[in-house]
C-alpha cells in the first residue's frame, strides 16, 4: 500500500510551487513588456518613416487636421513664390469641397456616408500600413472618433504639422528644409491624457508664433508613460531622422517633473520645447531638454 502525502509535505510542496511561481511570473511579465516595447518602437520608426517620405515628395510634412466643415481655399494660402499646398485643392483628393469629408486627421480620413475610413495622407489611403497606427499597448483605450480603431499615436503639431485652427501665426505645416537638425526633433510618440489617447502631440510651453492652443488642448497634447512598470515606466517617441528614444522623466507645463495627470501617468517629456522644434532649426538654440534615464 503506497503512503499517502502528509498535510505537512502537501504544504511544503505548494510552499515550493508559490516560491517559483512567484519567480517566474514577474520574468514572464517583464518578457512580455519588452516584446510590446520593441513592437511599439518599430512602429513609431515606421511612422517617422512614412512622414520623411511624405516630405521629401512634397515639400513639407503632413498635416495634423484639417476643419472639413470650416476650410476656407484662403485659409492657408502662403504668400510670395512658395509652392501651393495640395491642401487648397481638394479635388486631388476626389472631393469637389472639404465638407465632404466627416474627418481629415494625419492618421485617418473619412467621407461623409462613408462606412469605413482610410488611412491619412502620408499612407496614400492604404488601410494596410494604417496598422502601425495603433500601439500594442493601447488596445481598448481611445477617443478617437468615426469608428478609427486604431489608436495610441500622437503628431507633433507644435511645430512640425498644422492642427488648422491652432491660433498662432503659422498656416501651414513645416517645410522640410526648415529642420536643420531632424535628429533633435520629435514627431510621433506614445499619446495620452486623462481622456484616453490623443492624435495630437503639444509643446510644453506655448508659443504664440507657433501654436497658440488653450490650456485645456494643451493638457491633452501630453504623452503616455504606457510602457513598462515602477521605475521602469516609460514612453517612447520618434524623431525625425527615424531614431526612436524612451523617456522616463514626466514634466508638467510649468517644467517642473511630476505627472500632468496622476492615474493615467500622463505628461510632457522635456521640461520646456526645444525637443519639439527650436533646438532643431539651429544649434544656437538653447536646448532646454533634460532627460533622466
Amino acid at each position: 500500500m503506497k503512503r499517502a502525502f502528509t498535510i505537512l509535505e502537501l504544504l511544503v510542496v505548494v510552499a515550493v510551487v508559490g516560491i517559483l511561481m512567484s519567480a517566474i511570473i514577474p520574468i514572464a511579465v517583464d518578457a512580455r513588456e519588452e516584446a510590446i516595447d520593441t513592437l511599439c518602437k518599430s512602429r513609431l520608426r515606421q511612422l517617422a518613416q512614412f512622414a520623411n517620405s511624405y516630405a521629401l515628395e512634397t515639400g513639407y510634412y503632413p498635416w495634423g487636421y484639417i476643419d472639413p466643415g470650416s476650410h476656407d481655399a484662403n485659409y492657408c494660402m502662403h504668400t510670395g513664390d512658395v509652392w501651393i499646398y495640395p491642401r487648397e485643392k481638394p479635388e486631388l483628393h476626389g472631393v469637389t469641397t472639404w465638407k465632404e469629408y466627416e474627418s481629415f486627421c494625419w492618421d485617418f480620413t473619412k467621407k461623409k456616408g462613408d462606412n469605413l475610413w482610410k488611412a491619412g495622407e502620408m499612407f496614400r489611403g492604404e488601410r494596410g500600413k494604417s496598422l502601425i497606427l495603433g500601439c500594442p499597448k493601447c488596445l481598448g483605450d481611445s477617443d478617437n472618433w468615426d469608428e478609427n480603431t486604431l489608436t495610441g499615436y500622437n503628431y507633433n503639431v507644435a511645430y512640425i504639422g498644422y492642427a488648422e485652427g491652432d491660433a498662432g501665426k503659422r498656416r501651414y505645416p513645416t517645410h522640410r528644409d526648415q529642420v536643420k537638425f531632424p535628429d533633435r526633433v520629435v514627431v510621433f510618440g506614445d499619446g495620452g491624457y486623462s481622456g484616453g489617447a490623443n492624435k495630437f502631440m503639444r509643446a510644453t510651453k506655448q508659443d504664440m508664433d507657433w501654436d497658440g492652443s488653450s490650456s485645456s488642448l494643451r493638457k491633452a497634447g501630453t504623452q503616455a508613460f504606457r510602457h513598462g512598470r515602477g521605475r521602469k515606466r516609460h514612453c517612447n517617441m520618434a524623431f525625425l531622422d527615424c531614431h526612436v528614444e524612451s523617456f522616463h522623466t514626466p514634466y508638467k507645463s510649468n517644467g517642473k517633473e511630476g505627472w500632468v495627470h496622476e492615474k493615467s501617468h500622463t505628461a510632457f517629456i522635456s521640461s520646456g520645447n526645444g525637443i519639439y522644434g527650436p533646438r532643431g532649426w539651429n544649434m544656437d538654440t538653447e536646448d532646454d531638454f533634460t532627460e533622466n534615464k
